[in-house]
């Protein structure tokens, strides 16, 4: 049987889904929070009530995919009965957590194949003037730090303005960070199974989670382009 190169593809796609549907889970097994801190966590946000569980498994999982679209994937596996809510009495209101259920910890834990769908229930993450600013900066050759300087705002911000930039291919990471440290992200990557921005990070100490971020959206972009 001859396998067509949209057969290999589709395949890729769907490989990627149910590894969706595993990090999804894996977060579940090891956290106790509400959808929007669940979809927060999967994406990697730095606020400061993600601080206090960064640390967690699978952090930052599904960085490349926006809020509303990480909320679809719970919801659909809420609604196939992976997970569940869980209600919580508290002051002054009650609120509801997600647990796995039993059928969840089966799929997880014999990595069976859940396929999600991912809906695009907003547009792409989106560039505005502060980040046209900065790649403006970039293109003028000045470094992160050097532009965090001169913008007098924090190298981090910086940094988010790069990776809004990376994901919409306006800028390349190589553009910002060294052959080096693609590389090493790179090689990184290679040895997962669920190449997340910590566990890359357990990986290399060295780099920050800003850098591993931008790396990890430059191959994303570059794998889409591939399958496209």
């Amino acid at each position: 049987m001859r396998i067509s190169r949209n057969m290999v593809k589709q395949s890729k796609s769907e490989a990627q889904m149910y590894q969706v549907t595993w990090i999804i889970l894996n977060a579940v097994k090891h956290l106790h929070v509400g959808k929007i801190k669940l979809a927060q966590f999967l994406k990697g946000s730095k606020s400061k009530i993600m601080k206090q569980i960064e640390d967690e498994a699978v952090y930052g999982g599904l960085f490349w995919y926006d809020i509303p679209t990480i909320t679809g994937f719970i919801e659909q596996l809420e609604t196939i009965g992976l997970i569940h809510k869980k209600a919580i009495s508290g002051s002054p209101y009650d609120y509801s957590v997600f647990e796995i259920t039993d059928a969840g910890r089966k799929v997880l834990e014999e990595k069976r194949q859940i396929p999600l769908q991912e809906i695009k229930q907003v547009k792409p993450i989106t560039v505005g003037e502060s980040e046209k600013e900065t790649l403006k900066l970039i293109q003028d050759g000045k470094t992160v730090f050097e532009v965090a300087k001169e913008r007098n705002l924090t190298e981090s911000t910086i940094y988010t303005h790069c990776f809004r930039l990376i994901v919409n291919q306006l800028l390349s990471n190589s553009d910002i960070l060294s052959g080096e440290t693609i590389q090493k992200v790179n090689d990184a990557v290679n040895k997962l199974t669920e190449p997340t921005v910590k566990a890359v990070k357990e990986i290399l100490p060295e780099l920050s989670y800003d850098e591993i971020r931008c790396v990890l959206a430059g191959l994303q972009k570059e794998n889409q382009n591939e399958a496209n």
